[in-house]
């Protein structure tokens, strides 16, 4: 048997195995086919961060041809991304080499896109980077998009199979969007990323299921005449409302978020970010509980209870900055990032940070023969410093919200989870046009006091392990992937004891 040959029956016998273990799923989803098939909706506004490795290309097409785009707040839409900052001297052969490539990435003029993927794992597979499109340890999703001028609906149904969900399909993905007065109005289930980083992100990631909600964006950017907010360059902002789930201690609580970025100079991206976790039954959900919940912190939802004074409905908030520094070299493209959130358990005045988190790290792009390279490296620190208390159980965690910072019970920010020291060091290499190859070092400190909740469990055990993920194309509109996840030990996550090896297999198609 020839290796082509070989390869063809070991996919054949995962598609098998997927297709065993979804099967009693199988008659509910014959109508989700059909409306894909039918393509009766048919890209999307929002390029997201499963395609990063599309915009590592493009930040360094755009560093080489020295102008800007913004990349720290997923998902991106292609609007601003068409409209580079300008700080310099630049050609239009320049400008037309980024647009062909933008073109080129992100299928410009097409309107219609229909895809099916097909996720296999011999385990939940729990370690992801920002742009790893599973969370299932099973699953089969079919997806449907249409983009007009004006108007942009995607849709997204997932069948499912883990040990995490009670639900059986998902809608992650799915969302409506219309554009009006340089800005993008929308409801729906929207992963976001808030930051530079690429493996955790302290205030909002896309580690778990988004909630529903609706959401407010910039689409091109907004610039300013303002002798001070001209130096800001062009800023672009997001604003989201989604509702939580019922199962928790306060049920169905809202959860805000505002971020806005800005680029002063060439290089240089700074970003603000908070959320707001507050409402849910028996709280106040009102707009002057929003207003004190948002301009006055320490007073929550109750109008009775005075600023930085403890009471019985309280908002659970987050926010910091985080910035990006770029440094165009010779042979690629380094950059340096840095993001601080602080929490908010202590409001005093003369410490409104004393609770915070930090992240940093560092990449390096670079091109070989034309194909793209990343070394990327990372470290990030859930332990909460603080001016009078050791840190502990402070980050992600809450007095009346005591659910916590989670959703279903997976972290909304760091996938670490609280009290926990992580680093990673990452090399991506592109093999040829259609293939590429990553390998992960990681090493977790996860609860390192012992005490209180971890989706890692409360031992505190160090571990470490490799991933390495390859991607390729079996034909012009087939890719795979697959991944192995190599641990030093068995892991526990939400009391399920994990495999130390962990293989998985994806299969998407374009239609």
């Amino acid at each position: 048997m020839n290796n082509n040959n070989l390869l063809l029956y070991f996919i054949i016998k995962f598609l098998h195995r997927v297709l065993k273990q979804i099967k009693p799923l199988m008659k509910h989803i014959v109508i989700i086919i059909f409306f894909v098939l039918t393509n009766f909706l048919g890209a999307s506004v929002f390029i997201g961060s499963e395609d990063e490795f599309k915009i590592k290309k493009l930040e360094l097409l755009s560093s080489n041809e020295n102008f800007n785009i913004h990349t720290t707040s997923y998902p991106l839409n292609r609007s601003s991304l068409n409209n580079p900052e300008n700080f310099g001297l630049i050609t239009i052969g320049q400008l037309i080499e980024y647009k062909k490539a933008l073109n080129k990435y992100f299928e410009k003029g097409k309107k219609f896109n229909s895809q099916i993927v097909l996720r296999n794992f011999s385990d939940d597979s729990m370690i992801k980077n920002i742009d790893d499109n599973w969370f299932f340890q099973n699953s089969v999703s079919l997806s449907n998009s249409y983009t007009d001028k004006n108007f942009s609906i995607n849709l997204n149904i997932s069948a499912i199979d883990d040990s995490y969900n009670e639900k059986k399909f998902l809608l992650n993905g799915t969302n409506i969007s219309f554009s009006k007065w340089n800005m993008i109005f929308g409801v729906g289930f929207i992963d976001r990323w808030w930051g530079p980083s690429h493996h955790n992100n302290l205030i909002l990631s896309n580690y778990g299921n988004p909630p529903p909600g609706v959401y407010l964006e910039s689409l091109e950017g907004f610039s300013f005449k303002n002798r001070v907010l001209s130096n800001l360059g062009k800023i672009n902002f997001s604003i989201f409302i989604n509702r939580l789930e019922k199962n928790r201690h306060v049920p169905n609580p809202f959860l805000n978020g505002t971020r806005v970025t800005f680029n002063p100079i060439k290089n240089l991206y700074l970003g603000l970010s908070r959320t707001i976790m507050m409402g849910g039954d028996g709280k106040r959900e009102d707009f002057k509980a929003f207003r004190r919940a948002f301009f006055e912190p320490g007073s929550g939802e109750n109008p009775e209870i005075k600023s930085g004074i403890k009471g019985d409905n309280v908002s659970n908030q987050l926010a910091g900055y985080d910035v990006k520094y770029d440094i165009s070299l010779e042979k690629g493209l380094l950059s340096i990032y840095f993001q601080q959130i602080a929490e908010d358990a202590d409001t005093g005045d003369t410490s409104p940070l004393s609770a915070y988190m930090n992240s940093f790290g560092s990449e390096f792009k670079f091109n070989i023969n034309g194909l793209l390279n990343s070394i990327i490296i990372e470290f990030t620190k859930t332990i909460t410093e603080d001016h009078y208390r050791n840190g502990r159980n402070i980050a992600y965690e809450h007095g009346v919200y005591q659910s916590g910072y989670r959703y279903r019970g997976i972290p909304i920010g760091a996938f670490i989870d609280t009290d926990s020291k992580y680093i990673q060091i990452s090399y991506l290499k592109e093999v040829n046009d259609s293939d590429r190859i990553n390998f992960d070092l990681f090493y977790a400190e996860p609860n390192k006091d012992n005490d209180g909740r971890n989706v890692w469990g409360s031992a505190g055990e160090p571990f470490f392990g490799l991933k390495t993920k390859y991607k390729f194309k079996l034909a012009k509109n087939l890719s795979t992937s697959f991944v192995l996840t190599l641990s030093d030990k068995k892991l526990l996550y939400l009391d399920k004891s994990l495999s130390k090896n962990i293989l998985g297999f994806i299969a998407e198609y374009n239609f």
